[in-house]
């Protein structure tokens, strides 16, 4: 086997070390760690000591500490940085995208919730493409930076991600099952869609920075299990598919029907309160920013518009890298 014998040439250290890009799953960085080392992902599994289907994304959900210790010997990266990478604790289990126990690419095209998606623009613009920790999140449906709507499967097979079965030296921006590119573009997000995302993103924050709701209840689990009708069917967020959840947000944000049935329930009462209020919601660092920051003095607007709080955020991580890496 091919890990078998890199296992026993690489030695203590593995030739070739990963940073970690912000914001990075863990399962896309062991991805191009394999990549860089000259390992296809499929064989990398086996070197970790976690063989199977799904091995990487299994491990993005439940990281066991000798893997963990394994990836911090051969890559010296600091144990607590690479646990980072993982969804796990998760303070949102009740809206991540499932992962499926068996074989995903099998799956009937369009139909088939999947594991991950991912924003062709964002692979086409980075330097070296990854994939994000928000992009499990079965509320996101756009991204923030390119206002694009996301994929959840290959645009040319129509099937979803299975980077961990590559068994050739190929990137992961690549579809591992028919070779093609996964950075076609997609059309522009509603503006409607958007803003109730933002709203939904914001509300998730400050869930997980601690702030819970009155009586226990918990965000997450009141958004992810409200069930929606599709036809004769009733499915949760997390279970439909992108191409549904995005339909499913344009009706929320448009009123053209109601997609919630005759059901009454909390989690459904909490949907309607959100979509009532995302119109009018600018975004907390908005509002942050006109509470706190001076307002501009009469005269003719500047021309450059202030740094985004995204581009902040990562551009520190990136500075605390660059010292690590000294």
């Amino acid at each position: 086997m091919p890990a078998e014998r890199y296992a026993s040439a690489a030695g203590s250290r593995w030739p070739m070390g990963i940073m970690p890009a912000p914001g990075e799953l863990l399962s896309s960085w062991l991805h191009r760690l394999a990549y860089a080392n000259g390992v296809p992902p499929h064989y990398f599994g086996a070197l970790l000591g976690a063989p199977g289907e799904n091995w990487s994304a299994r491990l993005d959900r439940a990281l066991p500490d000798r893997i963990l210790r394994l990836l911090g010997e051969h890559t010296h990266i600091p144990l607590e940085d690479i646990a980072a990478l993982t969804v796990a604790p998760d303070p949102l289990p009740g809206l991540r995208l499932p992962l499926r126990p068996g074989s995903q690419q099998t799956c009937a095209p369009g139909r088939q919730v999947t594991w991950l998606q991912f924003c062709p623009a964002c692979l086409a613009e980075d330097e070296t493409p990854y994939f994000r920790r928000g992009w499990s999140l079965a509320t996101r449906v756009s991204c923030a930076r390119h206002g694009c709507r996301l994929r959840d499967r290959c645009p040319s097979c129509g099937r979803g991600l299975a980077p961990f079965s590559q068994k050739h030296l190929v990137p992961h921006q690549i579809c591992a099952l028919c070779g093609a590119a996964l950075c076609k573009r997609t059309r522009p997000a509603a503006d409607g869609v958007q803003r109730l995302e933002r709203l939904i993103d914001d509300l998730l924050r400050l869930h997980a920075a601690g702030h819970r709701m009155a009586a226990g209840r918990s965000l997450s689990d009141l958004l992810g299990s409200a069930c929606f009708q599709f036809g004769k069917q009733r499915m949760s967020i997390p279970r439909l598919p992108h191409r549904d959840r995005y339909h499913l947000f344009r009706q929320l944000t448009e009123e053209r029907s109601t997609p919630f049935g005759t059901r009454r329930s909390p989690a459904i009462s909490y949907w309607k309160r959100v979509a009532q209020a995302a119109p009018a919601w600018s975004g907390l660092v908005t509002s942050f920013s006109d509470a706190v920051l001076p307002r501009p003095k009469a005269g003719p607007c500047p021309t450059t518009a202030g740094p985004d709080l995204a581009d902040l955020v990562q551009a520190a991580a990136w500075l605390h890298q660059k010292r690590q890496a000294l």
